[in-house]
């Protein structure tokens, strides 16, 4: 189920010189397997045991509710990838094996297209998903967010793009393709709180874009969600120091830094488009939330494949939140 890679031998996924016929390197090897289990292992159980005691919790709270919820860019289905030994048909399932792994309840993805979508869908039992294309060269990407049928229901769902005129497709300022939030109104089916689930991509290579994108989302949390619980996930192509992720945390709150537990995982959550290996990055994708969940962890999650690859050239983030029922329901 885990992701891993073998040192060794006919089935290896690295591809080593064959360090069983190097005097001395037999245990060391062994080791390493070992270790890279061990660290899977520990990530594993580390987020079976806050579901849990959050579960617990939640309980004991009466009328509350504790779920998964993640962000992942999956990178769309590039021609290049191909050339390079990382296409969509050998990433596929392993970031399928992440989601299911890890567990997330929703997930907000971005970059996919139409057939990816149906394609991961088919790797998700258990799972639908509601998305919206960005418009333009054929729809090729979607913002797209998959949840487990067993314990939401959607109320209501809808679109916006980034730019001057947010309710039709547009390109906005100085960007050159549109970009969207697609969001969710959602019910958990056994306590049946609602809450509100917005998942976006932000313009990535001109500032005014990006900056300008900050102020419509928070417009749009506020016209659409009012006083109701909001998560707010996605690529958003910035840095925690910019203005666009100021203006967000004047309304929502960053789970990194609200999390009641230390944040696991690296700091970065990207890396150059099309690179698949090495270390991330900036940190670009985030997890906000409103004031009515708590988030009892904050996980960004390095799962690699193959000879270290990792699914995607971004890194999904995650955190278990638990939400109250509120008094306005």
């Amino acid at each position: 189920m885990i992701l891993t890679q073998k040192c060794g031998g006919r089935n290896s996924s690295f591809r080593f010189v064959n360090m069983h016929h190097l005097p001395g390197l037999g245990g060391w090897c062994i080791f390493i397997r070992v270790m890279f289990y061990l660290k899977y292992m520990i990530m594993y159980l580390f987020v079976f045991f806050i579901s849990f005691i959050s579960n617990i919790i939640a309980q004991q709270e009466g009328d509350s509710v504790g779920f998964r919820v993640a962000s992942y860019n999956i990178r769309y289905a590039a021609e290049e990838d191909e050339v390079s030994g990382n296409g969509w048909e050998l990433r596929k399932k392993p970031l399928a094996e992440l989601v299911l792994t890890h567990q997330f309840d929703i997930i907000g993805t971005q970059e996919g297209n139409k057939q990816q979508l149906q394609e991961l869908k088919d790797l998700l039992p258990g799972y639908s998903y509601v998305g919206h294309p960005y418009g333009g060269n054929g729809d090729l990407h979607n913002c797209a967010t998959f949840y487990k049928d067993s314990l939401f229901e959607v109320l209501d769902e809808g679109v916006f793009w980034y730019s001057e005129t947010p309710d039709v497709p547009s390109i906005g300022w100085d960007a050159t393709d549109r970009r969207v939030c697609n969001w969710v109104e959602f019910r958990e089916k056994q306590s049946g709180i609602v809450f509100y689930f917005f998942n976006s991509h932000f313009y990535w290579r001109y500032n005014i874009a990006r900056e300008k994108s900050g102020a419509v989302l928070v417009n749009k949390i506020k016209k659409i969600v009012m006083d109701a619980p909001v998560i707010s996930v996605g690529d958003y192509n910035s840095v925690d120091s910019t203005r666009q992720i100021a203006t967000i945390l004047q309304i929502l709150n960053d789970a990194r830094l609200t999390t009641e537990v230390e944040p696991k995982g690296p700091l970065g959550t990207s890396f150059p488009g099309g690179v698949f290996k090495g270390e991330p990055s900036n940190r670009i994708d985030y997890i906000f939330h409103s004031s009515h969940f708590r988030v009892c962890d904050y996980m960004v999650f390095d799962d690699t494949y193959a000879d270290g690859r990792y699914p995607s050239d971004h890194l999904p983030v995650s955190s278990w939140v638990v939400i109250k029922r509120y008094k306005n329901e």
